[in-house]
């Protein structure tokens, strides 16, 4: 399952529990397009609560290329950065991938969503002169975790 949260935007607080489908993979690219096709910039906040959100479905992953080509202008001229949280035991691994070369926006992983929230301040809203209310936020991602099923 995957929830949003739109509440804080230009942050968009996506929630990722349990494996993924290709409809519901699919549903995530329609999400993006929508929000690209605002032409607002905006921040993303990923959490990927288990090892199998994770995990692409079969397909999935060639689904993910081919929009990412297609609309790689778009993420790099909108983006203004990205955060994903991982569980801990699967930081190590999903490290070493180069989110910010593959978006092409700054970009970095954590195991800890409030050091998530610290990067988005610093690094994105705060330079920009952007709104951050760190309560606000806080609660936004809480409220997204539980309407995803997750602790």
């Amino acid at each position: 399952m995957i929830h949003h949260e739109l509440g804080q935007w230009p942050l968009v607080i996506s929630v990722s529990a349990g494996l993924q489908t290709l409809e519901a993979m699919q549903a995530f690219t329609d999400d993006w397009n929508r929000w690209l096709d605002r032409g607002e910039p905006f921040v993303s906040l990923r959490v990927f609560a288990d090892a199998d959100a994770l995990v692409h479905p079969e397909g999935g992953a060639q689904n993910a290329k081919q929009w990412l080509q297609a609309r790689g202008a778009d993420i790099r001229r909108q983006m203004m950065g990205m955060a994903s949280v991982v569980p801990a035991d699967q930081y190590e691994r999903v490290r070493k991938m180069n989110v910010e070369k593959l978006f092409g926006v700054p970009a970095s992983t954590f195991s800890d969503s409030d050091d998530a929230l610290a990067w988005i301040g610093e690094r994105v809203m705060v330079p920009r002169g952007l709104p951050f209310d760190l309560a606000a936020v806080r609660a936004a991602l809480a409220a997204a975790r539980a309407t995803a099923g997750v602790a």
